[in-house]
């Protein structure tokens, strides 16, 4: 078996299969050494890489890519305003995020609390981000008050205190999902 059938095979998240995906991706976008050092260093793109592995999904590998993919595409010029939060998206706090939130099988509990994890670093981004959108003329959920952070954030913390994973915590843990940043 060649090294590339064994890591489309592969069912346990680790550091190699991470650069194999960011590799693959990094063609299939013809990324710069630069995005490709730092997608590859993203803890959130790595989330949002191991989610499928993590949980068990069927077709990890797939959904790893489609996932990552996606969030690359939210991050390039050209395509990122298509992604930026709208009006339309206050309807509920996965709006933005139903496109990687598809998954076949899997944990359905793991898949909540990863997912958690995002939602909260989207909350606190967008919390530590309100004077500067609000300075840019850039839509912000928190700013334009139709979102309560503090209560939003709360109730996510509790959730994935609920759930502890160890192996998702290596990857993101509570703390750095809510100092993190969601861009490259």
């Amino acid at each position: 078996m060649t090294a590339m059938e064994t890591m489309k095979k592969s069912t346990d998240f680790n550091a190699a299969l991470w650069h194999w995906i960011v590799e693959r991706t990094a063609v299939s976008f013809n990324m710069d050494r630069e995005f490709r050092r730092k997608l590859e260093a993203k803890k959130t793109a790595r989330l949002i890489g191991a989610l499928p592995f993590l949980a068990g999904c069927e077709h990890a590998m797939q959904t790893s890519i489609q996932h990552v993919s996606i969030y690359v595409l939210a991050q390039m010029e050209g395509t990122k305003e298509f992604f930026l939060h709208t009006k339309e998206d206050d309807c509920c706090l996965e709006h933005r995020l139903q496109p990687i939130m598809q998954f076949c099988g899997g944990d359905p509990c793991v898949i909540t609390r990863g997912m958690n994890l995002l939602k909260l670093q989207m909350v606190a981004g967008y919390l530590r981000d309100m004077d500067k959108d609000m300075h840019n003329t850039k839509y912000n959920p928190v700013a334009a008050g139709v979102w309560n952070a503090e209560e939003i954030m709360e109730q996510l913390r509790s959730d994935i205190l609920a759930h502890p994973h160890r192996e998702m915590d290596e990857i993101m843990d509570l703390e750095e999902s809510i100092r993190g940043f969601w861009s490259v």
